[in-house]
């Protein structure tokens, strides 16, 4: 998928890029992707402030590349479109930024994809179920307590204690097939 982002110096949290344009066949719903992105950038927002952290300077820029669509990045693929808007990034810097972010709760770590996603759920988001297309890279979070409660049951069965719980299904989104 082909984005292209522009520097925005209007000097408000979370306004580094703005999307320009976007594969036809893939593109998002703006007005419902506004509300996805306005509901993540809150969450940060308040969860920095409980939490007593400082935003870094690369935490918003990642953050917003993250929320920029629903998709996987890697973190070489962040520290490279990051790079292009003039300052050049490092993927220590990104790994950093992507590590604060997930403690936060904003972000995710897809392990079939080697990458990482910005996490739209409202409140705590302790689903951790993924539907990844292996075409596009496309990501939707889903939170099904049916599944939920089959691996709750699973593990009670066997005597296993859940540390973390990520399920990432891969496949075909509707525009791939």
């Amino acid at each position: 998928m082909l984005l292209h982002f522009i520097l925005i110096k209007e000097g408000e949290i979370f306004n580094y890029f703005q999307v320009i344009e976007m594969n036809a066949a893939h593109q998002l719903d703006l007005h419902k992707h506004k509300q996805c992105i306005s509901k993540a950038k809150n969450r940060f927002i308040n969860r920095l402030g409980k939490m007593g952290k400082t935003v870094g300077i690369n935490d918003e820029p990642v953050l917003h590349l993250l929320l920029s669509n629903h998709r996987a990045f890697s973190a070489y693929d962040i520290t490279e479109t990051l790079s292009k808007t003039g300052k050049r990034m490092q993927p220590i810097q990104i790994y950093r930024s992507l590590e604060k972010l997930m403690a936060l709760g904003v972000v995710h770590r897809l392990s079939t994809k080697n990458g990482f996603v910005a996490c739209y759920e409202d409140g705590k988001c302790t689903a951790g179920q993924f539907l990844i297309c292996d075409k596009c890279d496309s990501v939707k979070e889903i939170d099904s307590e049916q599944l939920d409660r089959e691996i709750k049951n699973s593990a009670q069965e066997q005597n296993f204690s859940i540390v973390s719980k990520n399920v990432e299904v891969l496949g075909f989104c509707d525009n791939c097939r």
